[in-house]
């Protein structure tokens, strides 16, 4: 570690530690203490500089050349997107994502794509909300339907040009609590169960691998209270969401398996039931991606909105004395 010189210069202090008296000894050990101490930071101070300067070679990068082509995205994609964010949200031609989005454009800080089952309905509601429409851009995607949702992250990719996906909000539901029998979606599944959740999870999947490069990148699940049991709504009001041994999931969930513990079906258990699927998705995601990649999943309780389309099948009575309560 040190030097001949260094080892030469300490064998002499050494000597007249043995030689000289207790005075010259504290002069002595001072002298050599400091020295020491001066050559070995000098020392450290090197290996920190060659290791610093090793890390920034061994990282280091030639700068990218871009085509022409490339060229020509970029300038196309700061003309469309400015410095605003990209937020992508399901089903926002109401209730709450509605005025989601009303609020964020609000703003002027965020450009958001409105992946929605009825375009002309969006269109509407876009021409009602006096929405800017050079920052909100309406995309058709059915959750009904898988096809439907890859078909909506394609197109979504080709829009994007390049930039990435700064929040992702997994917003669209449907409640069905007064439905006698299951309904079933394009793909064989119970409807509820796909919409709300299953295909919330393939798009996650399409575009976790877009979100990477934002710099605070987010996906947020639109939860509910009744899909906990440590809740008024979802532990005082049956019935109680239970996926029990996912049955349901383990025997694929398609007609006949209706549900996810595998039993019979009911409507208001199923929406708490996908409810809950969606919160713990969060859960899972967020443990397993979140240091990996950066991305934060969390999921919201917004409360019951009685008064949105989402309760169209409560009682009139439910959906104009809940809001008051």
């Amino acid at each position: 570690f040190f030097s001949k010189e260094h080892k030469a210069t300490s064998s002499s202090y050494c000597t007249q530690l043995l030689t000289h008296n207790h005075s010259r000894y504290t002069a002595c050990t001072t002298h050599l203490h400091f020295t020491m101490i001066r050559k070995s930071i000098a020392l450290l101070a090197l290996v920190v500089a060659s290791a610093d300067a090793f890390k920034f070679m061994s990282n280091w990068q030639p700068p990218k050349i871009l085509t022409d082509e490339q060229k020509v995205k970029m300038a196309d994609m700061e003309e469309r997107f400015g410095d605003k964010k990209l937020v992508v949200i399901t089903g926002c031609s109401s209730g709450l994502g509605r005025q989601t989005v009303k609020n964020l454009l609000a703003t002027n800080k965020y450009h958001v794509v409105g992946a929605v089952r009825d375009v002309e309905k969006m269109e509407a509601v876009a021409e009602i909300e006096e929405f800017d429409m050079d920052n909100f851009q309406i995309m058709e995607c059915e959750l009904n339907s898988f096809e439907s949702v890859e078909k909506f992250c394609n197109e979504l990719e080709e829009y994007q040009l390049g930039k990435p996906i700064d929040r992702l909000l997994c917003n669209a539901g449907v409640y069905q609590p007064s439905l006698p029998y299951a309904k079933w979606s394009v793909d064989g599944h119970e409807q509820t169960m796909q919409i709300n959740f299953l295909s919330h999870f393939l798009m996650v999947s399409k575009l976790i691998d877009r979100m990477r490069d934002a710099p605070d990148p987010r996906v947020v699940m639109v939860g509910s209270v009744t899909g906990n049991d440590n809740t008024v709504g979802g532990g005082g009001v049956y019935p109680i969401a239970d996926l029990k041994n996912l049955d349901g999931f383990k025997a694929g969930f398609n007609n006949p398996v209706a549900m996810a513990d595998g039993y019979g079906f009911i409507g208001a258990k199923a929406y708490k039931d996908s409810k809950l699927s969606l919160m713990m998705m969060s859960n899972f995601l967020h443990a397993k991606y979140n240091k990996n990649t950066g991305i934060a999943f969390s999921s919201i309780y917004p409360g019951c909105i009685a008064e949105t389309p989402l309760f169209r099948e409560k009682r009139a009575w439910f959906r104009k004395y809940f809001p008051i309560l």
